[in-house]
């Protein structure tokens, strides 16, 4: 399971909140295509960086592996509507995927929105 996987898990409750969800790489707009379909599609949509502009003014740029410069670490933002990062997830040996609960909730909390409980707890 990757990290676009378990938020897919939860994408009509983002849609439900107006919330968007991007996903970003590093590879070529032209590997997206086969990258989306290993994983059974993506409902959302999957930029790319492959000049690694983002990764690197985002603070999740890896130069510690060779032959991969520029790889991120696995990451989820949230922005608010100006565009500022509000909040981030980062993968650790802990928490190897993120918690898609916890993403949608703290979403809310930067927009505004009042919080809902999730279907596995209602």
């Amino acid at each position: 399971m990757s990290e676009l996987s378990e938020l897919r898990t939860r994408y009509e409750d983002f849609q439900r909140a107006e919330i968007a969800l991007y996903a970003i790489s590093v590879d070529s707009v032209y590997s997206h295509g086969a990258f989306a379909e290993s994983l059974g599609g993506l409902p959302f949509e999957l930029l790319a960086d492959f000049e690694r502009k983002v990764v690197s003014e985002w603070g999740v740029r890896r130069d510690d592996v060779p032959g991969y410069a520029g790889m991120p670490l696995r990451t989820v933002f949230i922005l608010d509507s100006e565009g500022v990062i509000r909040w981030r997830w980062v993968r650790s040996k802990e928490e190897p995927l993120p918690n898609p609960d916890l993403v949608l909730e703290q979403a809310r909390l930067v927009a505004g929105l009042p919080n809902e409980e999730s279907p596995e707890t209602a």
